[in-house]
């Protein structure tokens, strides 16, 4: 994968991913990509132009470009990367409103390790909560055990807490449980306990706290 693309190519490339997306058939028109980054189409040639160059999409002259397969594995890895901070901008960190806009200024500054430390600690999202799918080419699954909430757990069962996420809904009483990233918390009927005290909560909660049960 290569590293040195710069953030404007990688707008232009997940751009033109999401246009295939909604008409695969097609080739994506100079003048659409011009719309959805809100540049000329001038700017839209020139670039398409260089990364024709280095083979992330190939050119067709007069009608627009079509994302090689380089370029198509990457524009997957740059949309993964800002739907999962999304992610965790809303579910972990508690934010509300539209954060597509945020994650896109973000996912840039996203290395390969920290994305896969994200994509571990989310659980391996499928889909973001309003049910797009997030990209799954070249997606990097480092072990057979992904971080399960709670109330997936069993009985009896411990894990270390990897991520909590932080809802409107649930704020309050999160507040009020004594748990953080790193935390040992063990399965109970009810619940779960942490250091010994059990908390008894709704299964909201319990599907809020993402925990690694290390293949337990």
């Amino acid at each position: 994968m290569m590293s040195d693309i710069s953030e404007g190519e990688e707008a232009y490339l997940k751009r033109a991913l999401e246009a295939f997306e909604e008409n695969p058939s097609q080739i994506v028109k100079t003048s659409d990509l011009a719309a959805r980054l809100n540049v000329s189409s001038a700017s839209v040639t020139e670039m398409i132009k260089k990364l024709a160059a280095r083979n992330l999409v190939t050119h067709v002259p007069y009608k627009g470009s079509r994302l090689t397969s380089e370029g198509f594995l990457h524009a997957n890895q740059v949309k993964r990367r800002q739907m999962l901070i999304e992610i965790l901008l809303s579910e972990v960190v508690g934010l509300e409103g539209n954060l597509s806009e945020v994650a896109s200024k973000m996912e840039f500054a996203l290395e390969k390790s920290h994305e896969l430390t994200l994509d571990r600690m989310l659980g391996y999202p499928a889909e973001s909560r309003d049910g797009r799918k997030i990209p799954s080419l070249g997606r990097e699954i480092v072990d057979s055990t992904p971080a399960c909430s709670i109330s997936e757990m069993t009985d009896g069962q411990a894990g270390t807490v990897t991520a909590i996420r932080i809802s409107k809904e649930n704020s309050t009483l999160m507040m009020k449980i004594d748990v953080s990233i790193g935390a040992t918390v063990e399965r109970t009927n009810d619940g779960f306990t942490v250091d010994g005290t059990e908390y008894r909560v709704s299964e909201s909660i319990l599907d809020s706290i993402l925990v690694d049960t290390g293949g337990q």
